[in-house]
């Protein structure tokens, strides 16, 4: 926290000096770096965005410390890495918050005499987490069961941008000698894309009149074709995205107009980021238009800020983390580093004093599996905690991360490796706490976990060539995906949950029907657990359409289904139920 006498000289400077400036902090929630074309990006998506580039200084190297919305943000107003705030999962209000004593960084700006808002319109960033140190906490939406389908009109960008408008306008009337520091973040672009036509402007000839508005089996549909393949579908799903972004990035420009016509602009800061990406389905391994992965299209994020002092269309290519945003906003301020800071400042870096800030920048991931990820100037390498599995590209040579190249280039996956081990080593919290953590948030969840073909992220990943999609009453959902028998089983389904599933589960399967098509009658499904695995022949032609218990099973991580059968096999849902309020436990992985 800033010291007593830190604090009363940052009061004094703002006070007796010369003015301290506004802070206006915006995220735009799942928004990639590389598809703005201030950043490159073909298509005109974002001409706000421009605009503040051109008034001040992009990073083209800024990276999410996490592939999501929770962690990612606590590393922003904490600056530190998630394994170190320990936020690294899915929770609501009912599970463990986060440490008190890890301050905030509207904390150090209250502290300094200034007036602190947020606007926040997406609950797993909401005010269970990160309401401390606002003197204002405004959240559009709550933590509800589908995050993504449930948040209120006057949430989205209209209404926000008009409830900030209000408040500024009320600032200049109240209080307009205090400074203010104000975290916005807006929803959008995040998924469901759902651009109003006006913004739908990235139509080409691939379902130009599909749409998607959300999960379910006709307002998904455009997901469940994509993950099989179908490139018209991703085409599609990248206009709508694109779209969205448009749409943002027009009531985004309308604040900055607002913060003009105001005369607000000269002495406020804006810093614009995003918190993650979204993979668009460019990774066939993750297959999948959400963000689970630590592949660049997750988490390489914009980062742009302007305002006094910063230089005007300066473009800084040093990597830097979403952890250097609020030490970077604190010295812009004039104010004292936070105590315990794991990012830097990148003002030297804006002022020219400086080329780089960090010869390692570390992300990570501990939902569906456990990755994280280093990388330097050139190499980036990915590791699977679950698998062992390293993967190794070239940035320089292979920006989309096609190929990998870790058997080519051993010395520098040994280098890589080792600065890893030793991060982890400095951040990592012991493994019985950190699964003590963990089994708080998994008994503050929902007993019950449905994964079938429509639900966000890659809970269910499909491996292999050749689906197809089976619509039939019988189905869950009405629609499943299925896939002809092979010898070796290559083709393989895989169900897992985002959140470790921790204690005693009930497991069941269900499965519907191929129209005009018999199914496996030996479909081999396997229950792998933390310390086993189960294997269960199920003739697909019994029991359809209903829920069939497989057994009782202690701290499952997922089940698989393969294509080694007698006949083609179905892939439709999977449900994961916990058996009581009692949780023991848990052993290591």
């Amino acid at each position: 926290m800033i010291t007593e006498l830190a604090c009363y000289l940052a009061i004094a400077q703002c006070t007796a000096y010369s003015p301290c400036p506004n802070v206006l902090l915006v995220a735009l929630d799942q928004l990639r770096a590389d598809h703005l074309h201030c950043y490159g990006y073909y298509r005109e998506t974002s001409p706000n965005i421009d605009r503040l580039t051109r008034d001040g200084v992009m990073f083209t190297r800024m990276y999410a410390p996490a592939s999501w919305t929770t962690p990612s943000f606590v590393s922003v107003m904490t600056q530190l890495f998630p394994s170190r705030h320990r936020l690294t999962l899915f929770c609501t209000p009912k599970a463990p918050l986060l440490d008190p004593s890890i301050p905030l960084l509207a904390e150090q700006f209250k502290e300094a005499g200034y007036r602190t808002i947020a606007f926040v319109n997406n609950g797993n960033a909401g005010r269970h987490i990160l309401e401390r140190g606002f003197d204002e906490f405004y959240q559009g939406q709550e933590v509800p069961p589908n995050v993504t389908e449930r948040i209120d009109n006057a949430a989205r960008a209209p209404g926000t941008t008009q409830k900030v408008t209000a408040w500024l306008k009320r600032y200049i009337e109240e209080s307009p000698s205090q400074p203010f520091f104000m975290f916005l973040l807006y929803f959008e672009p995040h998924s469901p894309y759902n651009p109003p036509p006006e913004h739908d402007i990235f139509k080409t000839d691939a379902y130009p009149e599909q749409r998607f508005t959300g999960y379910g089996p006709r307002d998904g549909c455009l997901l469940r074709w994509a993950t099989i393949g179908d490139a018209k579908a991703i085409e599609r799903l990248n206009g709508l995205y694109d779209g969205f972004i448009h749409f943002v990035d027009f009531h985004f420009g309308r604040l900055l107009d607002v913060l003009h016509e105001l005369g607000l602009e000269e002495n406020t800061v804006v810093a614009l980021f995003s918190d993650h990406g979204e993979l668009l389905y460019e990774h066939p391994d993750v297959l999948t238009f959400d963000h689970r992965s630590l592949y660049d299209a997750n988490i390489r994020v914009p980062f742009i800020i302007r305002g006094p002092g910063i230089p005007k269309g300066k473009v800084v290519d040093a990597i830097a983390s979403l952890i250097d945003v609020a030490p970077t906003l604190l010295e812009v301020s004039g104010l004292p580093p936070m105590s315990g800071a794991q990012g830097k400042s990148l003002l030297p870096l804006i002022k020219g004093r400086r080329k780089s800030a960090h010869r390692y920048v570390f992300s990570e991931q501990d939902i569906c599996e456990r990755l994280r990820c280093i990388r330097d100037e050139r190499y980036k390498l990915i590791y699977n905690l679950d698998t062992g599995r390293i993967q190794l590209f070239d940035m320089l040579a292979d920006p989309a991360e096609r190929d990998d190249i870790a058997t080519q280039e051993p010395k520098v996956v040994r280098r890589l490796m080792r600065e890893l081990k030793r991060w982890m080593e400095e951040n990592h919290p012991p493994e019985q706490e950190r699964l003590q953590v963990w089994l708080k948030t998994v008994e503050a969840d929902p007993k019950v976990t449905v994964v079938d073909d429509v639900t966000i992220g890659a809970q269910l990943q499909l491996i292999g060539p050749g689906w197809r999609m089976a619509d039939h009453e019988s189905n869950f959902r009405g629609a499943s995906f299925w896939v002809e028998p092979d010898v070796d089983g290559s083709n393989i389904a895989i169900w897992r949950t985002d959140n470790p599933l921790l204690g005693t589960y009930d497991i069941y399967i269900w499965y519907g029907a191929i129209p005009g098509r018999k199914a496996a009658t030996n479909a081999r499904y396997t229950i792998v657990t933390r310390t086993e695995s189960s294997t269960f022949v199920i003739n697909q032609n019994e029991n359809t359409g209903r829920w069939n218990l497989l057994g009782r099973f202690e701290d499952p991580l997922y089940v698989r289904l393969t294509s080694a059968a007698d006949g083609p096999i179905i892939v439709d849902a999977v449900k994961f139920e916990r058996v009581g309020n009692d949780v023991r436990e848990p052993g290591p992985r």
